[in-house]
């Protein structure tokens, strides 16, 4: 876990000491020297040195040059710390063989993310604040004995959990002070030159007086952190109903053809306004294998575009990307890149076209995959479907993407694991593969990856089967 020093971080590490002395559980702490606050942050790590020491821990602590780390990167402010402490973090947990890292995040801070994303401008999803469980296959870092970097997909995923997110900062820091444990203030936390800062010393106490005139501050301010991440909590369940629609719809919705992405925007219309949006957001990570570089007047143009307009409108988009409307569809171009990957979205149940042939996909029961297990061809896989994230997508596989084999434990990349495998050297050019939003799950009649398989307790599958004809 991530430890600060800070009463938030120190009662969650003081918590999870004690949850780990079950079976089967194991501690490790982490601690970042940013090299930004002199004598008071190298008194911060002697702190969590000692505490860690104390209760047995196992520390894992760095001293970086944060400015000179960040300038090299392009990175600044608020954000590029983050980026750099989540690497951090990310390298430690990874050296450690850890599968989860938790942070101290409090109720106090999801009021803050909140406010300052509405300010912002943001959606449901973003309203949702920070998610206490999320998923993640980070980057870790560049070079150097802290870490190399890797390409994203080509280790496990990592869990960040954040247990404290329901409980306030006021309740910490009296419980800590109730139970005689001392903790360190971070000055930097009165800055205000940081965005947060304004927000937590400023806007909410405002904010505050203006709700509830007359009422004692503090316990005010703990009530209304309590009910707004009670409210992100709901929003973020939402969003994730939303984003599986959006899934659904894309999976229906979506084809490749003749080198493009196109949409059927008809039958988009028919969805939710936030489920429209999120379907668009959704192609756009497709298209472009990026989650970023859509903003929100890129998203605006794309609902205009959606919902109707003069033939042969169009919109502009970073990396040479056009989306044009046409007849009800609205068809993604890059006009003299390279053509979109032969393939596209797998609709289940349904069949996609594949070359000469055809991709087939439906559910069936954990009971019955397990009983055609033993007798399965070379040309149908089965995967548990509780371990399969968004869309799936019969596409090219990059030059030099990676995936888990089935039996093996580390990744190979597609083009050298093929090269042990006897198949044509064609297929090794553009091997064909079924992913989802986590990566590959099977090179098509080759070797599914290690992942989702299907166990005694799997209830629900999801069967592929891939036919050639050529």
């Amino acid at each position: 876990m991530a430890v600060s020093g800070g009463a938030d971080s120190t009662a969650l590490l003081l918590g999870l000491h004690a949850l780990a002395r079950e079976p089967g559980l194991e501690l490790r702490a982490a601690h970042l020297h940013h090299g930004l606050r002199g004598a008071e942050a190298d008194q911060d790590l002697a702190f969590v040195r000692a505490l860690c020491d104390r209760l047995g821990v196992p520390l894992t602590s760095a001293t970086w040059d944060a400015r000179r780390r960040m300038r090299a990167r392009g990175l600044a402010g608020e954000a590029g710390l983050r980026t750099l402490r989540r690497e951090f973090l990310a390298a430690a947990a990874r050296r450690a063989g850890c599968t989860a890292i938790a942070t101290a995040h409090t109720a106090d801070d999801q009021l803050e993310t909140v406010l300052m994303r509405l300010g912002r401008g943001t959606g449901l999803a973003g309203l949702g604040g920070m998610r206490p469980r999320t998923t993640s296959r980070s980057l870790v870092l560049r070079g150097g004995r802290d870490g190399g970097r890797e390409r994203a997909g080509s280790r496990p995923a990592l869990t960040w959990i954040k247990p404290l997110l329901e409980v306030t900062r006021a309740e910490i820091e009296r419980d800590l002070a109730a139970a005689g444990v001392s903790w360190r203030e971070d000055r930097s936390n009165l800055d205000p030159a940081f965005t947060r800062n304004r927000v937590r010393h400023g806007a909410i106490p405002a904010l505050v007086a203006a709700l509830a005139p007359g009422a004692d501050p503090a316990r005010a301010r703990a009530a209304l952190a309590r009910r707004v991440a009670r409210a992100a909590a709901e929003a973020g369940g939402a969003a994730a109903a939303v984003e599986a629609l959006a899934d659904h719809a894309l999976s229906a919705l979506c084809r490749i053809r003749r080198g493009e992405y196109a949409l059927d925007s008809r039958g988009v219309a028919t969805y939710p306004s936030a489920a429209r949006r999120t379907v668009l957001r959704r192609l756009w990570q497709r298209v472009t294998q990026a989650a970023e570089g859509l903003t929100h007047a890129h998203l605006e143009a794309l609902s205009r575009l959606l919902a109707g307009g003069r033939g042969g409108a169009r919109v502009e988009f970073p990396g040479g990307w056009r989306a044009e409307r046409d007849r009800g569809w609205i068809r993604f171009r890059r006009p003299g890149g390279a053509p979109a990957p032969a393939g596209g979205l797998l609709p289940v149940p349904g069949r996609l076209r594949w070359g000469a042939g055809e991709v087939r996909g439906k559910w069936t029961t954990g009971a019955a995959a397990r009983r055609r297990l033993a007798a399965k061809t070379a040309d149908e896989e089965y995967f548990a479907a509780r371990e399969l994230k968004g869309a799936l997508e019969l596409r090219t596989a990059g030059a030099d993407e990676r995936f888990v084999p089935f039996g093996r434990r580390r990744p190979a990349r597609v083009c050298q694991f093929l090269g042990k495998q006897g198949v044509s050297r064609e297929f090794r050019r553009r091997p064909t593969v079924l992913a989802d939003a986590r990566g590959i799950l099977w090179v098509v009649g080759v070797r599914r990856a290690a992942r989702a398989p299907v166990t005694t307790r799997t209830r629900r599958v999801l069967w592929v089967h891939a036919e050639r004809h050529d």
